[in-house]
């Protein structure tokens, strides 16, 4: 039976394709990652509607990425269609889980690894780059930038503008930084 869809809880979000045979790599927020089970379904929203998918194989790449082989998800254009999407789970299918774990949460209710695929703005409104990534060293958090290996520094204090409508978020930038 298909739950409802304001039950779902977000659990990841797939970030990019991985290959060419499917797979995805998934950034889980701190602490989820050890959760997914293998015998329940994961949803992702394809045109407003749940759909149910198995894992396959998970790969783990450090505390919050894995590389992940959904089932049904199989070439690189249907891994590519998924890039960016949440990954959802049922919490009935996870008892004791609890919506708070794991989830620090940003004013505007997102996570960090929620920013993933927004645009970064620089105080002057230029555009920096896409996020690809969010990286924690240390109680440091930066932000890569998809296309290079640019990290730039993130920090409530730095922090000008998140606009979830439209993907965006205007962070101070130092002169000199990018």
């Amino acid at each position: 039976m298909f739950p409802r869809e304001d039950t779902l809880q977000p659990i990841a979000r797939i970030v990019k394709s991985y290959g060419t045979e499917g797979e995805v790599m998934v950034s889980f927020p701190d602490g989820m990652s050890d959760i997914l089970k293998t015998d329940e379904p994961v949803w992702l929203f394809y045109d407003g509607l749940p759909v149910p998918f198995f894992i396959q194989t998970i790969q783990f790449k450090g505390p919050r990425k894995a590389i992940v082989r959904l089932e049904d998800i199989d070439t690189l254009a249907d891994a590519e269609e998924a890039a960016g999407k949440e990954l959802y789970i049922d919490p009935a299918d996870y008892p004791g889980l609890s919506a708070a774990d794991g989830h620090p949460l940003t004013e505007d209710g997102l996570t960090l690894e929620d920013l993933v695929g927004f645009t970064l703005l620089d105080q002057g409104s230029r555009t920096i780059g896409v996020i690809s990534d969010v990286q924690d060293f240390s109680g440091n958090i930066c932000l890569g930038l998809e296309g290079t290996d640019t990290l730039v520094p993130y920090h409530d204090d730095l922090l000008l503008d998140i606009d979830p409508d439209h993907r965006t978020i205007t962070l101070r930038i130092s002169d000199g930084l990018l």
